[in-house]
């Protein structure tokens, strides 16, 4: 499977959940990219071959009304959801994901 790219909404306890789980994890504060613009946390992710992590749906807009290219994009809807419910999510589908799977999942 692909690292994964956590953007900066997501909760670090999250990211550490993930690795926990045995998933290679990169956040955009071990990256050095906090506050970096959504095309660009989108365009680092591509350059990497990561898989996006997200609780902000500008990114489904952002991909969908461009068309712009992904390593594939996992949108977790955060409310009402508690660390670890987004990490059993995510972990969930990551285990039933092809490795070529280059699409936006909803969590």
């Amino acid at each position: 499977m692909r690292p994964l790219y956590c953007d900066e909404s997501i909760w670090i306890p999250v990211a550490d959940g993930l690795r926990r789980r045995g998933w290679t994890v990169h956040t955009a504060r071990d990256e050095g990219r906090l506050g970096d613009p959504d095309r660009e946390h989108l365009s680092y992710a591509v350059e990497k071959d990561w898989i996006l992590v997200t609780f902000d749906d500008d990114f489904l807009s952002l991909v969908e009304g461009t068309g712009l290219e992904h390593a594939g994009i996992i949108y977790v809807q955060q409310a009402g959801r508690d660390i670890g419910d987004v990490v059993k999510a995510v972990d969930a589908h990551l285990e039933s994901r092809s490795r070529d799977d280059r699409s936006i999942h909803y969590c």
